[in-house]
């Protein structure tokens, strides 16, 4: 039988409500894509500006890695070492710096292009500790948890412990069907007309509005 995850998929931010979200809002995003990016960084906006105007408010994040920018599984296996080790605010620590202004230029295929999958990883798990997103002591850990054997006496494609976890993230946006990237569902129902470029005053008086 397939391995099954071991919590809901998602990373959820903390939630405006007391009790169970009225409002769910699942954001399916790509480290590598400028227009998640962009709307993340709405996204913040809205969240901030929530609790009051909304109560019940619960964003969830997905990763959605593009296979059309080799380098983007690499920076999602990253972010979910990241959280293994330092938890869900560590991920979106690393969330922010990744989405950062002119930080995630440096990972476009252009930047990468000559670089090794262990050269991106180090240069990552550098920034994230450059950053305050991990302590000196936990670099060792997060490389570790995406670092791959090598110099057995047969050749591998078993992957690294972020793998597994990668892999629940892809078959769970494939299962729903999505593709482009940033694609919002509202309460479980995609929500077309939401796109990159609204502001977030369009984001809450569209959730004002359910």
């Amino acid at each position: 039988m397939p391995p099954q995850p071991f919590r809901p998929q998602g990373i959820r931010y903390p939630t405006t409500a007391k009790e169970l979200p009225s409002i769910e809002v699942e954001v399916f995003l790509d480290f590598c894509c400028p227009f998640s990016a962009k709307m993340y960084k709405t996204l913040k906006k809205v969240y901030e500006a929530a609790p009051g105007v909304l109560q019940g408010l619960q964003f969830v994040i997905h990763l959605v890695p593009q296979p059309w920018h080799p380098q983007s599984p690499i920076l999602h296996e990253v972010g979910l070492a990241i959280r293994d080790v330092a938890g869900d605010d560590g991920f979106f620590a690393y969330a922010d710096l990744i989405f950062s202004e002119g930080l995630q230029l440096n990972y476009f295929d252009s930047e990468t292009f000559e670089m090794t999958r262990k050269g991106i990883y180090e240069k990552l798990i550098d920034q994230a500790n450059a950053a305050g997103v991990i302590k000196e002591e936990q670099c060792a850990t997060v490389l570790a948890f995406v670092g791959i054997e090598t110099g057995g006496e047969e050749p591998s494609n078993a992957g690294n412990r972020a793998t597994g976890l990668l892999k629940f993230c892809v078959k769970y946006h494939r299962i729903r069907a999505i593709h482009v990237t940033p694609t919002v569902l509202v309460n479980g129902i995609e929500a077309p007309d939401i796109s990159s470029g609204w502001t977030c005053d369009q984001f809450l008086e569209k959730l004002k509005s359910l």
